[in-house]
């Protein structure tokens, strides 16, 4: 009750107000966690887009409005359940959709990202961006290389998949911060700094493969990536969504096949072979490497198969205003 109604409205148009104030380029909607395409919330939700939405048109101001959809894999599989969730998101206004799902992420397997691009081409027919949220590593770019998603949205070095156990209990109290991991493109692994110390220093020839060598991100070499990981991770990042839009849409998914998911396995073989002095590395190489194997042969099965379905559109660029 503190959302509907008047003190609905009133809320609506304080988010709105403190957006504009603060120069916000766009506000993220209301969501839940859906059970079903008849979740009370999701009227609730879809409620509160709306006097967003009223509001951004009364106060004149440029917002751009983001719809946060969070719900199950085994609901998004469900090619019936899902169609009744687009239908009932059909009114909802938004200029981008951002997709959550539970258990799907940096460490999803070929087959759940199969699922994953099927499933989002669905949402293709709303017209807007779709953006994978909570979603990294070799999926994350996956989902973009297939056309599934226009962009991908994660944390630096965490949240790159959804986990909806905060979502489901009360947050406990106390706790401390999340350590910033190490990430290594070549491998695609986050590290925590003490495990990315061990691997560098096991040999040269490692250091050479798995060390960051781009001066723009790192100048000093592997002291910055160890230095600064969320600098590193995020500039990494970028060029490697930046390298992939340059492709042509038609040879994006064989590109990430060759040039990345491949490179990517052979690299994990090779390192995973060779001595490694810490027991937790070597079984963390070694089951990367059984994944992204079996990862690598369903890409390859994807890249293969004829397609000619839709291609999720890009969000525009957007840049906070100056000053102020």
């Amino acid at each position: 009750t503190d959302f509907d109604g008047e003190e609905g409205r009133r809320r609506a148009a304080q988010i709105v107000e403190t957006a504009a104030t603060n120069g916000f380029t766009q506000i993220l909607g209301p969501t839940h966690l859906l059970n079903s395409p008849n979740d009370p919330w999701l009227r609730r939700d879809i409620a509160m887009m709306g006097w967003v939405a009223d509001q951004i048109r009364a106060s004149g101001v440029e917002l751009g409005l983001i719809y946060s959809l969070a719900m199950p894999m085994i609901l998004l599989r469900q090619a019936a359940e899902r169609r009744a969730v687009i239908s009932a998101i059909a009114d909802a206004p938004c200029d981008a959709l951002w997709l959550k799902v539970e258990n799907f992420g940096d460490d999803a397997t070929g087959e759940k990202i199969a699922a994953y691009v099927a499933a989002c081409r669905d949402f293709h027919e709303r017209g807007v961006p779709i953006i994978g949220d909570h979603v990294g590593g070799l999926p994350g770019l996956g989902a973009l290389a297939f056309g599934g998603v226009g962009g991908i949205a994660h944390g630096v070095t965490m949240k790159q998949n959804f986990r909806t156990t905060a979502w489901r209990r009360p947050r406990q109290p106390g706790g401390g911060g999340t350590q910033r991991r190490v990430y290594f493109p070549s491998l695609d692994l986050m590290l925590k700094p003490d495990a990315a110390r061990v691997l560098l220093a096991t040999s040269s020839r490692i250091k050479a493969m798995c060390g960051c060598r781009d001066t723009h991100c790192c100048p000093h070499g592997t002291r910055d990536m160890l230095a600064h990981p969320a600098r590193h991770a995020t500039y990494q990042r970028a060029r490697e969504i930046e390298s992939l839009s340059r492709i042509p849409p038609s040879l994006r998914s064989k590109n990430y096949l060759n040039e990345t998911v491949r490179r990517v396995s052979d690299n994990v073989a090779s390192v995973a072979a060779s001595v490694v002095d810490n027991e937790d590395l070597a079984a963390n190489l070694r089951k990367k490497q059984q994944v992204v194997g079996r990862f690598r042969q369903v890409i390859a099965h994807m890249a293969e198969t004829p397609d000619s379905t839709t291609i999720a559109a890009s969000p525009p660029r957007r840049q906070a205003p100056q000053g102020g």
